[in-house]
Protein backbone atom coordinates (compact mmCIF):
# COMPACT_ATOMS: atom_id res chain seq x y z
CA UNK A 1 0.00 0.00 0.00
CA UNK A 2 2.84 2.38 0.79
CA UNK A 3 4.52 1.47 -2.50
CA UNK A 4 1.37 2.45 -4.40
CA UNK A 5 0.80 5.57 -2.26
CA UNK A 6 -2.62 4.38 -1.03
CA UNK A 7 -1.65 3.60 2.57
CA UNK A 8 -3.44 6.58 4.11
CA UNK A 9 -6.46 6.11 1.84
CA UNK A 10 -7.04 2.45 2.71
CA UNK A 11 -9.07 0.97 5.54
CA UNK A 12 -7.79 -2.52 6.34
CA UNK A 13 -10.05 -4.86 8.32
CA UNK A 14 -8.82 -8.24 9.54
CA UNK A 15 -11.40 -10.44 11.22
CA UNK A 16 -12.77 -13.96 11.36
CA UNK A 17 -16.09 -15.76 11.12
CA UNK A 18 -17.36 -16.85 14.51
CA UNK A 19 -15.39 -18.83 17.05
CA UNK A 20 -13.00 -21.78 16.66
CA UNK A 21 -13.99 -25.33 15.68
CA UNK A 22 -12.80 -26.64 19.06
CA UNK A 23 -13.73 -30.21 18.12
CA UNK A 24 -10.96 -30.14 15.48
CA UNK A 25 -8.28 -30.34 18.17
CA UNK A 26 -4.84 -29.24 16.99
CA UNK A 27 -6.34 -27.47 13.92
CA UNK A 28 -9.03 -25.71 15.92
CA UNK A 29 -7.83 -22.61 17.61
CA UNK A 30 -8.83 -21.70 21.16
CA UNK A 31 -11.87 -19.98 22.63
CA UNK A 32 -9.81 -18.71 25.58
CA UNK A 33 -11.99 -17.92 28.59
CA UNK A 34 -15.21 -18.18 26.57
CA UNK A 35 -17.65 -21.07 26.62
CA UNK A 36 -17.94 -23.50 23.68
CA UNK A 37 -16.98 -22.63 20.07
CA UNK A 38 -18.17 -22.34 16.46
CA UNK A 39 -21.73 -23.50 15.86
CA UNK A 40 -23.05 -22.30 19.21
CA UNK A 41 -24.51 -19.03 20.46
CA UNK A 42 -22.20 -19.01 23.49
CA UNK A 43 -19.46 -16.38 23.53
CA UNK A 44 -16.85 -18.90 22.35
CA UNK A 45 -18.96 -19.40 19.25
CA UNK A 46 -19.65 -15.79 18.40
CA UNK A 47 -16.79 -13.63 19.70
CA UNK A 48 -13.96 -13.02 17.30
CA UNK A 49 -10.98 -10.74 16.98
CA UNK A 50 -11.11 -7.73 14.71
CA UNK A 51 -8.14 -5.56 13.86
CA UNK A 52 -8.54 -2.38 11.84
CA UNK A 53 -5.97 0.01 10.47
CA UNK A 54 -6.46 3.32 8.72
CA UNK A 55 -3.63 5.83 9.27
CA UNK A 56 -4.91 9.26 10.21
CA UNK A 57 -8.46 7.98 10.76
CA UNK A 58 -8.24 5.21 13.38
CA UNK A 59 -5.85 6.13 16.21
CA UNK A 60 -3.13 3.50 16.71
CA UNK A 61 -3.66 1.45 19.87
CA UNK A 62 -7.42 2.08 20.00
CA UNK A 63 -9.16 -0.79 21.81
CA UNK A 64 -12.91 -1.23 21.89
CA UNK A 65 -14.92 -3.91 23.67
CA UNK A 66 -18.39 -2.81 22.60
CA UNK A 67 -20.71 -5.26 20.84
CA UNK A 68 -20.44 -5.03 17.06
CA UNK A 69 -20.85 -7.42 14.17
CA UNK A 70 -19.52 -7.86 10.65
CA UNK A 71 -23.04 -6.89 9.53
CA UNK A 72 -22.12 -3.38 10.77
CA UNK A 73 -19.50 -3.03 8.03
CA UNK A 74 -22.06 -2.29 5.29
CA UNK A 75 -23.67 0.78 6.90
CA UNK A 76 -20.32 1.97 8.27
CA UNK A 77 -18.48 1.75 4.96
CA UNK A 78 -21.49 3.24 3.15
CA UNK A 79 -21.32 6.25 5.50
CA UNK A 80 -17.56 6.58 5.09
CA UNK A 81 -17.83 6.50 1.30
CA UNK A 82 -20.67 9.03 1.22
CA UNK A 83 -23.15 6.42 0.06
CA UNK A 84 -26.41 5.31 1.67
CA UNK A 85 -27.66 1.90 2.74
CA UNK A 86 -30.51 0.44 0.68
CA UNK A 87 -33.97 1.61 1.75
CA UNK A 88 -35.87 -1.23 0.07
CA UNK A 89 -34.88 -3.83 2.72
CA UNK A 90 -34.09 -4.14 6.40
CA UNK A 91 -30.40 -3.69 7.16
CA UNK A 92 -29.59 -5.11 10.59
CA UNK A 93 -26.13 -3.57 10.77
CA UNK A 94 -25.43 -0.18 12.32
CA UNK A 95 -22.85 2.53 11.73
CA UNK A 96 -19.97 1.79 14.13
CA UNK A 97 -17.61 4.57 12.99
CA UNK A 98 -17.62 6.27 16.43
CA UNK A 99 -16.35 3.00 17.95
CA UNK A 100 -13.72 2.61 15.25
CA UNK A 101 -12.32 6.13 15.40
CA UNK A 102 -11.98 6.21 19.19
CA UNK A 103 -14.77 8.71 19.93
CA UNK A 104 -14.69 9.08 23.75
CA UNK A 105 -17.46 7.14 25.53
CA UNK A 106 -18.80 5.71 22.25
CA UNK A 107 -21.24 2.86 22.86
CA UNK A 108 -22.54 0.06 20.70
CA UNK A 109 -25.47 1.17 18.55
CA UNK A 110 -27.14 -2.19 19.27
CA UNK A 111 -29.66 -1.93 22.12
CA UNK A 112 -30.16 -5.69 21.88
CA UNK A 113 -28.52 -8.37 19.79
CA UNK A 114 -30.42 -11.53 18.87
CA UNK A 115 -28.70 -14.88 18.32
CA UNK A 116 -30.49 -17.30 16.03
CA UNK A 117 -29.40 -20.79 15.07
CA UNK A 118 -31.24 -23.12 12.73
CA UNK A 119 -34.17 -20.70 12.52
CA UNK A 120 -34.69 -20.45 16.28
CA UNK A 121 -33.95 -17.65 18.72
CA UNK A 122 -31.41 -19.08 21.16
CA UNK A 123 -30.15 -16.01 23.02
CA UNK A 124 -30.42 -12.25 23.31
CA UNK A 125 -27.79 -9.82 24.58
CA UNK A 126 -28.21 -6.30 25.86
CA UNK A 127 -25.13 -4.55 27.20
CA UNK A 128 -23.31 -6.91 29.56
CA UNK A 129 -26.34 -9.19 29.92
CA UNK A 130 -27.03 -12.29 27.87
CA UNK A 131 -30.13 -14.46 28.19
CA UNK A 132 -30.09 -17.97 26.72
CA UNK A 133 -33.43 -19.58 25.99
CA UNK A 134 -33.65 -23.36 26.48
CA UNK A 135 -32.07 -25.08 23.48
CA UNK A 136 -29.91 -27.98 22.31
CA UNK A 137 -26.38 -27.32 21.10
CA UNK A 138 -23.31 -29.27 20.02
CA UNK A 139 -20.76 -29.67 22.79
CA UNK A 140 -17.25 -31.11 22.70
CA UNK A 141 -18.02 -34.21 24.73
CA UNK A 142 -14.92 -36.28 24.25
CA UNK A 143 -11.38 -36.03 23.02
CA UNK A 144 -10.96 -33.45 20.27
CA UNK A 145 -10.23 -34.42 16.70
CA UNK A 146 -6.80 -34.39 15.16
CA UNK A 147 -5.28 -32.94 11.98
CA UNK A 148 -8.49 -31.25 10.88
CA UNK A 149 -10.80 -34.21 11.41
CA UNK A 150 -13.47 -33.36 14.01
CA UNK A 151 -14.44 -35.71 16.81
CA UNK A 152 -15.98 -35.84 20.25
CA UNK A 153 -19.19 -33.86 19.66
CA UNK A 154 -22.34 -34.64 21.67
CA UNK A 155 -25.71 -32.93 21.93
CA UNK A 156 -26.10 -30.86 25.09
CA UNK A 157 -28.95 -28.77 26.46
CA UNK A 158 -29.04 -25.42 28.23
CA UNK A 159 -31.94 -24.33 30.42
CA UNK A 160 -33.11 -20.74 30.63
CA UNK A 161 -29.90 -18.96 31.68
CA UNK A 162 -28.82 -15.40 32.36
CA UNK A 163 -25.19 -14.28 32.43
CA UNK A 164 -23.40 -11.03 33.16
CA UNK A 165 -20.67 -11.13 30.51
CA UNK A 166 -18.62 -8.42 32.20
CA UNK A 167 -18.30 -10.47 35.39
CA UNK A 168 -18.61 -13.91 33.78
CA UNK A 169 -17.39 -13.94 30.15
CA UNK A 170 -17.24 -17.76 30.27
CA UNK A 171 -21.02 -17.98 30.86
CA UNK A 172 -20.55 -20.25 33.89
CA UNK A 173 -22.74 -18.71 36.62
CA UNK A 174 -26.45 -18.83 35.73
CA UNK A 175 -28.12 -15.89 37.47
CA UNK A 176 -31.70 -16.95 36.70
Amino acid sequence: MKKNNIDKKTLVIFTSDNGPWITNGNFAGKAGPFREGKGTTFEGGVRMPCIMRWPGKIPAGTVNNELTSTMDFLPTIARLSGDKVPKDRVIDGQNIWPLMNGTPNAKSPHKAFFYHRKGKLQAVRSGDWKLHFPHKYNHQGGPPGKNGIPAGQVEAFIELSLYNLHDDPGEKVNLV
